[in-house]
C-alpha cells in the first residue's frame, strides 16, 4: 500500500461531501467544488506519475448565500446534485460547462425546514431528500431527477431522519432516524413504496449526517455504534435474506463512527489448504480521531487502522471504481490518497460473478402504482383510509417463506430450586467420604403454608426448565408476513389492568388494527402459523386467535409455566417447565401425537447426585416445522426430532461428526463472525479426490438456505466454538487417526453421519435434499469399494424388479436409479455392480 497527501488545500479549507463519477473524484465544500482525475491521484501515489503534475480538472462556484454553505454532493455522468441546508441545486451536463452558470434550484423548502440527507439511485433516476420540518412532520421526499417532479413523500412522524442507505439493486432504502428508529423500505421506478422492516437496535446516534453503503452484492446492511451486544459500540452487519438478522460484528474500533462505506468490488483469496474465501472490503471513520479503519468482513478484526490526519477529523470517503484505491477528505481541506497493488488485497471477481451474486437475493413482489404528490396531500387532509378494492383481513399477507423452521427467543428466569422443608431425602452415609465439591444450585429448603396443596408436577418433578420473563411490552413479527405485528402490552394481571393484545397490519403506508383483545393475565410468549396467532400467560394457559381476533379453540390449560411456544404451518407446539410437551393440529383441532417429555434428551443421570434434582445441559433451541416436526437443541451442540410414528426422540446431529466425518463443515456457523480454516482441513482434503458431480451436489445442498439439517449442523459449530472444542479437532485429525486400530475411523464416522442424514431427511419430508444426498452418499461408497452397501441401496431401490411402481421422497425409484447409477459409473471399483443393475432397468444394452 502506497499512501499520498496532496500538498494544497481544497475549497478554502473545508470539504463537507464528496462523490465518484467513473473517473472523476468531486470535493465540495463552502462554496466551491473541485474535481481531479481520480486515476492521475493513484498513479501518483504508486510513483508512476510525479505529484507536481497532478492539477485540478476544474472548479466551479456554487450560487449559495453568505449564510450558507454545501454539505454534500451527489452526481452522475451528465447530471450533479449539490445539496444546501433547505434547498438543492442541479448542474446539467456539468462535464461541459463546468461554470456557475449551469447550477439551477431543483428544489427547496421553507424556514425550519432542514435537509439532512440526499441519496441518488442512477439505475430508476429517483432522487431521496430527507427532510426535518418540525418536531411532529418530519419525512422523506421522492423526485423524478430526470423531469424534477415531486413523486411524493414518506411521512415519518415525530422520527427525525438523519441518513439513508441506498440498496445497488435498486429495491431497497434504509432510513436511520434520531430516534434510533430505523426503517426499510421497498421502492421502485414510480416513486411508489412500502415499510418492509423495522429494526429494533439500540444505536448511539448524533445529529450527524452518517455515510453508509450497502454491500455490492446487496446482502448486508451496515449498523453503526449499535449497543445491542455489548456495552461497546459496534458495527453491525444485518443479512437482508434473512429478515435482517445480525450476520456478523465488527468490534476493536473508535466510538462514534459515522462513515462506513463498501468497495464496489469483491474479492477471493486462496488459502494455503487451497480453499477459495470471498469476501467484502469496508472503510470506516469516526467523527473525532482522524483515523481511517479498513475492515475484511469475514473477520472479526480490523485489517488497516491507521491515523491519517492530525488536527481534523475524515468528513468523507470514496473507493475507486477498481476497488484498488481509497481517497479520504478531511474537515481541513486535506485529500488522502491510499492506492493498493493487486496482490495487497486479493483476487477481484469479475462483474458477471457480481452479477450473479446480486440475481441470488430474492426479487420483492410489484409494488401498486404510487399516488402524486397532489392526491397524497388530499387524503392526509381528509384523513381517509385507503384500502385497494376487494380487499379483506389477509390483503397483504405475504406468501409462506422457504425456511420451514421457525423460532423465537427471549430472556429466561431460571427455574426455582426451592422445595418443601419436610421433602423425604436419602441420607447420606457419614462413613463414606466427602469428594469436597460444592453443588453449584443447593436445594433451598422453604416453608409452604400446606405441602399438600402443592401440585406434584411441579414441586416433584424430575426437572424444571427456565421460563420467560414478564415484559411490559413487547411485539412478534411473523415470518410469513412482514406486514402484520402482535403487539402486547401487560398489564397488571388483573381485571382492574387487563393485558391488551393488538395485531396490526401495515398495508400501503397505512396502519390498520385487525383485532384487539384484553386478558387479565400477564402474557409472557407470543407465535404465529399459517393461519392463527397465538399466546400463553404465566400461569400456563394457551390462547389461539385468527387474523382477525376469532378463538379457534377455548384457552388450553397447561398447569404449569410454558416455556416455550413455537407455531408454523397448522402446528402449534408446547413444552411446559416440567419438560412435558405437546403438538397440535390447529386445522383438525386434534393432538399432533401424544404428549412427551424432553427429559430423555437432557440426561441428568450424566451428572447423577444424591439430591432430588441434578443439573443438565439447556435448551438452546425448541422448533417445529412445517410438517409438525419438533426439533430441539441442546448446549453440548446436539440436535433431535420427535418423531410420531415412533413416538420417541431421534438423534439429527452428534457433536462426535464434527469430530469424525468427512462432510461436516466446522467453517458455517449462524453468525459468520470468524471463520476456521486452520481448524478442520478434512472438507478441502476431500473435495480433491471428489469428481465434479459429487461436488456440484454438495455445493449446493451447502448453499440451500432452507436447510433444516445445514441449520442445526451451524447451531453445533456454534456450541464448539463457544465452548473452545473447535480447535481440538485439528489436534483430533493428527492422533487418533494414527493410531493402530483406527486406520478405518473416518471412514466409517463419515458414512455413519450420511446415513443419519438421509434417514433424517426421509423423516422431516426434505424430498428434494434427500434425492441430492444420495446420490453422494453412493458416490462415496463406490470411491471406498463397499459394494455390499452400494448393492444394499440400489435393491431397495429396484424393489425385487418392481421399481417402476416405487417411489422414494416423491420420486420414481427408476429416476432415482438412474441418477446413482450415471453418477457412479466411471468409479471402476463398483462397474460390476452398477453395470449390472443398468442393464436391469434397460440403461444400457445387456447384450453389450
Amino acid at each position: 500500500m502506497r499512501l499520498l497527501r496532496y500538498s494544497q488545500t481544497l475549497n478554502g479549507g473545508k470539504v463537507s461531501g464528496s462523490c465518484l463519477s467513473d473517473d472523476i473524484i468531486i470535493a465540495a465544500g463552502l462554496s466551491t467544488i473541485v474535481c481531479f482525475a481520480s486515476q492521475q491521484l493513484v498513479n501518483c501515489a504508486l510513483g508512476k506519475q510525479d505529484a507536481k503534475q497532478v492539477e485540478k480538472l476544474f472548479h466551479m462556484q456554487v450560487p449559495v448565500a453568505s449564510d450558507d454553505q454545501i454539505y454534500d454532493v451527489v452526481a452522475t455522468n451528465d447530471r450533479m446534485f449539490v445539496v444546501l441546508e433547505r434547498s438543492v441545486y442541479l448542474a446539467d451536463h456539468w462535464r461541459e460547462k463546468r461554470d456557475a452558470s449551469v447550477f439551477v434550484k431543483f428544489c427547496e423548502f421553507e424556514a425550519p425546514a432542514c435537509i439532512t440527507d440526499v441519496k441518488l439511485d442512477p439505475s430508476t433516476s429517483l432522487l431521496f431528500v430527507l427532510v426535518n420540518v418540525s418536531p411532529e412532520e418530519n419525512s422523506v421526499t421522492l423526485w423524478d431527477s430526470r423531469a424534477g417532479e415531486n413523486l411524493g413523500q414518506i411521512g415519518l412522524g415525530q422520527s427525525k431522519p438523519l441518513t439513508a442507505v441506498l440498496d445497488p439493486k435498486s429495491q431497497i432504502f434504509t432510513v436511520i432516524c434520531a430516534d434510533r428508529n430505523i426503517s426499510v423500505f421497498q421502492y421502485d421506478h414510480t416513486g411508489s413504496y412500502r415499510l418492509i422492516h423495522k429494526l429494533n437496535h439500540y444505536v448511539q446516534v448524533d445529529p450527524l449526517r452518517y455515510k453508509i453503503t450497502m454491500s455490492p452484492q446487496s446482502d448486508r446492511l451496515p449498523i453503526l455504534n449499535s449497543m445491542s451486544t455489548s456495552g461497546t459500540p459496534a458495527i453491525l452487519l444485518l443479512d437482508r435474506q434473512q429478515q435482517f438478522k445480525i450476520e456478523s460484528t465488527l468490534v476493536g474500533h473508535f466510538d462514534k463512527c459515522h462513515i462506513f462505506k463498501y468497495s464496489p468490488k469483491i474479492y477471493r483469496k486462496t488459502t494455503k489448504s487451497g480453499a477459495k474465501i470471498t469476501y467484502n472490503l469496508a472503510a470506516s471513520a469516526d467523527f473525532e480521531s482522524g483515523s481511517v479503519v479498513i475492515w475484511n468482513t469475514k473477520r472479526l478484526k480490523p485489517l488497516l487502522n491507521t491515523k491519517c490526519a492530525q488536527d481534523s477529523y475524515v468528513t468523507d470517503l470514496q473507493w475507486g471504481s477498481d476497488g484498488l484505491s481509497l481517497i479520504v477528505f478531511t474537515s481541513n481541506g486535506q485529500m488522502i490518497i491510499f492506492a493498493f497493488r493487486q496482490d495487497e488485497l486479493g483476487e477481484i471477481i469479475s462483474d458477471a460473478e457480481l452479477e450473479k451474486l446480486r440475481a441470488a437475493i430474492n426479487f420483492l413482489p410489484p409494488l401498486p402504482p404510487a399516488q402524486s404528490a397532489l392526491e397524497q396531500i388530499t387524503e392526509n387532509a381528509e384523513k381517509v383510509q385507503v384500502a385497494s378494492a376487494g380487499s379483506n383481513a389477509k390483503v397483504g399477507k405475504k406468501k409462506v417463506a422457504p425456511t420451514t423452521l421457525q423460532s423465537t427467543s427471549m430472556e429466561f428466569n431460571m427455574p426455582s430450586y426451592s422445595v418443601p422443608k419436610d421433602l423425604k431425602r436419602k441420607p447420606k452415609d457419614p462413613s463414606q467420604p466427602s469428594n469436597g465439591k460444592k453443588q453449584k444450585h443447593d436445594l433451598e429448603p422453604m416453608d409452604f403454608l400446606d405441602t399438600s396443596l402443592l401440585m406434584p408436577g411441579v414441586s416433584f418433578s424430575k426437572m424444571r426448565l427456565a421460563t420467560p420473563k414478564i415484559r411490559l411490552t413487547f411485539s412478534y413479527t411473523a415470518n410469513i408476513s412482514d406486514n402484520m405485528i402482535l403487539t402486547v402490552k401487560n398489564g397488571s394481571g388483573n381485571e382492574q389492568t387487563p393485558s391488551v393484545i393488538s395485531l396490526k397490519q401495515t398495508e400501503f403506508g397505512h396502519e390498520k388494527t385487525l383485532f384487539e383483545e384484553f386478558l387479565p393475565k400477564l402474557i409472557t410468549m407470543c407465535t404465529s402459523g399459517k393461519s392463527f396467532w397465538s399466546c400463553c400467560s404465566e400461569d400456563g394457559i394457551i390462547y389461539v386467535f385468527s387474523d382477525l381476533g376469532k378463538r379457534l379453540l377455548p384457552p388450553l390449560i397447561m398447569g404449569v409455566p410454558c416455556s416455550f411456544l413455537e407455531g408454523c404451518g397448522d402446528f402449534l407446539l408446547c413444552v411446559t417447565s416440567t419438560g412435558q410437551m405437546y403438538c397440535w393440529n390447529l386445522e383438525n383441532s386434534k393432538l399432533h401425537f401424544p404428549p412427551s417429555s424432553v427429559y430423555p434428551l437432557l440426561n441428568p443421570s450424566l451428572r447423577f447426585s444424591d439430591d432430588v434434582l441434578t443439573r443438565a445441559e439447556n435448551i438452546t433451541l425448541c422448533a417445529i416445522t412445517a410438517n409438525g416436526v419438533p426439533i430441539i437443541t441442546l448446549s453440548n451442540g446436539d440436535g433431535y426430532m420427535f418423531d410420531k410414528e415412533m413416538e420417541t426422540w431421534m438423534l439429527i446431529n452428534d457433536t462426535w461428526w464434527a469430530y469424525g466425518s468427512q462432510y461436516w463443515d466446522m467453517t458455517e456457523t449462524t453468525t459468520s463472525g470468524a471463520y476456521l480454516n486452520e481448524s478442520n482441513g478434512k472438507h478441502e482434503k476431500k473435495d480433491q479426490s471428489w469428481n465434479s458431480r459429487a461436488q456440484g451436489l454438495t455445493e449446493k445442498l451447502k448453499g440451500n438456505r432452507a436447510s433444516i439439517l445445514n441449520y442445526l449442523e451451524k447451531k453445533t459449530n456454534d456450541e464448539l466454538n463457544r465452548k473452545g472444542r473447535a480447535r481440538n479437532i485439528q489436534k483430533f485429525a493428527k492422533t487418533i487417526l494414527m493410531k493402530e486400530g483406527f486406520e478405518n475411523l473416518e471412514d466409517s464416522v463419515t458414512l455413519s453421519h450420511l446415513e443419519n442424514k438421509l434417514l433424517i431427511l426421509l423423516r422431516l419430508g426434505e424430498n428434494e435434499e434427500f434425492v441430492s444426498l444420495i446420490v453422494i452418499y453412493c458416490i462415496r461408497l463406490s470411491e471406498m469399494g463397499y459394494k455390499g452397501r452400494l448393492e444394499t441401496v440400489l435393491q431397495w431401490l429396484y424393489n425385487d424388479g418392481d421399481y417402476k411402481n416405487l417411489k422414494v421422497a416423491n420420486v420414481s425409484a427408476e429416476d432415482l436409479l438412474k441418477k446413482i447409477l450415471v453418477a457412479c459409473a466411471e468409479i471402476r471399483l463398483v462397474q460390476r455392480v452398477t453395470t449390472s443393475y443398468a442393464a436391469a432397468i434397460g440403461l444400457i444394452n445387456d447384450s453389450l
